[in-house]
């Protein structure tokens, strides 16, 4: 993973405005640099889901749901900077959303459409380093018929913290309902702290 001159740019004026904080790769992150079986930034490392929702979803109340998440959840605002041994963790404090919100059209509505769309959402390709490294398309198949499309990269995740995802995100949306100024709680551990705690006990087993 190269960085071309307009990323090391970038990166310089995120560092210099404390948009964002370097930390160490995890020890997961490192294995999947070092013994992934296909380059990181393969497709193949993408994990996807789609959830369905039935009820009125208008492209506000996502955006707000979503927002409310990537809020809470750290990992979300991450990408990474190439290093000399091995690239390091990029966390913003502040990250834009990666939603888009389309309204199927009619021949677009069926099982096998909708599939093939979600195929070509899963297939694009992250850039690792200015993220974010997930993306999220709400299909809306008719006035109370969605379906969220969502593919976030392994570096980031797992198939236990993508339940974890769906689990704020249906959360966000009930929260959204019944207080919209409101946010999430803050997580217990993040996943800065998280990391922390894992090199730290992995080190001590040295």
């Amino acid at each position: 993973m190269e960085m071309s001159v307009d990323k090391r740019l970038a990166f310089k004026e995120w560092l210099a405005s404390g948009k964002v904080a370097l930390q160490p790769l995890t020890f997961p992150q490192r294995e999947l640099w070092e013994a992934s079986p296909v380059p990181v930034g393969d497709v193949a490392n993408h994990i996807c889901c789609l959830i369905r929702v039935r009820g009125v979803l208008t492209p506000e109340v996502c955006d707000a749901a979503l927002r409310r998440v990537v809020e809470r959840q750290e990992v979300l605002r991450l990408s990474f900077l190439p290093g000399k041994e091995r690239p390091v963790q990029m966390i913003r404090r502040n990250a834009g959303l990666n939603l888009q919100y389309r309204t199927l059209a009619t021949g677009q509505t069926r099982e096998e459409a909708v599939e093939e769309i979600a195929a070509a959402i899963f297939s694009e390709p992250f850039d690792l380093v200015r993220g974010p490294l997930y993306r999220a398309e709400v299909l809306r198949r008719g006035p109370d018929d969605h379906v969220m499309v969502f593919a976030i990269h392994h570096a980031i995740a797992d198939g236990w913290s993508l339940g974890v995802f769906v689990r704020d995100l249906c959360a966000a949306f009930i929260l959204g309902i019944v207080s919209p100024d409101a946010q999430l709680p803050d997580v217990p551990l993040t996943y800065t702290a998280w990391g922390a705690a894992q090199r730290t006990f992995g080190s001590g087993q040295n």
